[in-house]
């Protein structure tokens, strides 16, 4: 009964992933996040994990919800996140820890993701 309420047409088509194709992207995500330092391309993994490109990114998403790009900034300031709340490392050694090289990106991404600068992040938070 309830299946002649729902409209087919306005029904999203769901994407569906092979068991290798979602195993290749979970080991793709942990190599992106064991080194935030390290940037690869989505050319690079695609060539060292032999997966089509587009596959890849279709597959990450489908997987994370999210885009790599997008998804990686936001673990990068999450982390970042983290570590201005539970350590004293200064905000450049956080920007280099989670991969950002220059202090005024990391902080706009921060700002981007978080709504707030590092260091007003870290005085609200502060663990003590």
């Amino acid at each position: 009964m309830f299946l002649s309420m729902v409209d087919v047409a306005e029904e999203k088509q769901r994407e569906y992933y092979t068991s290798p194709q979602v195993e290749i992207v979970k080991e793709i995500h942990k190599r992106l996040i064991s080194n935030l330092q390290e940037r690869p391309t989505i050319e690079g993994l695609s060539k060292a994990f032999l997966i089509n490109t587009s596959t890849l990114k279709n597959t990450f998403k489908g997987v994370y919800g999210q885009p790599i790009g997008t998804y990686m900034k936001g673990y990068r300031i999450k982390r970042a996140a983290s570590l201005l709340r539970q350590t004293q490392a200064t905000i450049v050694e956080i920007a280099n820890e989670v991969g950002y090289e220059n202090q005024s990106k990391f902080a706009s991404a921060f700002r981007d993701v978080m709504k707030i600068s590092p260091a007003e992040y870290r005085k609200q938070n502060i663990s003590e």
